[in-house]
């Protein structure tokens, strides 16, 4: 008995000295989970603050039968907040790939602005080419201007020298026509008789040459159909009188005869016919 006596008070001092410990260690641990708790109360208070949730009461999460409740509703802003992530990290990609889309473009770019520039200096290279060439083409045209200008000069100086000749031959003309009409007069008065009178009547040819300018015309016969100098012809388009042409110089199948203005009626042309 005694000894089973002895036994319960060694346990019961046992117990005892463990009871006093663990109450040591649990008055120890009170302090750091008392600590624990204020920090884990922080830390939920910054993430709601982080996940933007307003309305937050502290004093809830130091009740442990009202914590729940806010925090299932942080739960829910992180889920939110975590799918908004994850949609952020889709959009970052997509943007991403457009980023590079847009380097390969831009290096593209820079490709073709170097070829462009390349090109550009070959044209500018070709302008300054043909600038030269266009200045030489300038020197040129101005020499030929001035040439052009010499020669202009010189036209009007032929110019005027044919404008002279053409007075002068007009007055030579003119001066033949008075000397032939003295010759006509000295031989009515002197009583010589007319060549004309040896052409045979009838005596028919055409026109071959006009020269306007110079008052005459190229017959088609001669002294083989009995034509002689000073004899005068009727020029007849069809059965209309045109004018008259007075022979002046005679071959044997050719005539040159000169237009007497008096009796022209129109312009006489080649291939009109003259009759005796």
């Amino acid at each position: 008995m005694a000894k089973a006596l002895r036994v319960f008070v060694i346990v019961l001092v046992v117990l005892s000295i463990a009871s006093l410990i663990l109450g040591i260690m649990l008055f120890t641990q009170k302090g750091d989970i008392k600590g624990r708790t204020q920090k884990l109360e922080a830390g939920v208070v910054k993430i709601a603050q982080s996940v933007r949730m307003e309305g937050l009461d502290p004093n809830q999460l130091k009740d442990l039968n009202k914590m729940q409740t806010p925090l299932d509703q942080i739960a829910v802003v992180g889920d939110n907040l975590i799918e908004e992530i994850e949609v952020t990290k889709q959009s970052l990609a997509k943007t991403q790939q457009d980023l590079e889309g847009t380097r390969a473009e831009l290096t593209s770019t820079k490709t073709e602005l170097e070829s462009t520039k390349t090109h550009v200096v070959e044209l500018t290279e070709t302008v300054e080419s043909k600038d030269a060439e266009l200045a030489q083409a300038n020197g040129k045209v101005t020499q030929l201007e001035q040439d052009k200008a010499s020669l202009q000069v010189q036209i009007d100086d032929i110019n005027n020298q044919l404008v002279k000749a053409e007075e002068e031959t007009r007055d030579l003309q003119d001066q033949v026509a008075q000397l032939d009409k003295v010759i006509k007069d000295m031989e009515a008065e002197q009583g010589l008789k007319s060549a004309s009178s040896s052409v045979p009547v009838g005596t028919n040819g055409k026109i071959l040459f006009v020269n306007p300018d110079w008052n005459f015309v190229v017959l088609d016969i001669g002294s083989k159909a009995g034509l002689v100098p000073t004899a005068e012809m009727l020029v007849h388009r069809a059965d209309h009188l045109i004018g008259k042409v007075r022979i002046s110089s005679v071959q044997d199948d050719m005539a040159v005869a000169e237009i007497v203005n008096a009796w022209e009626k129109a312009p006489i042309k080649e291939g009109d016919h003259v009759l005796f």
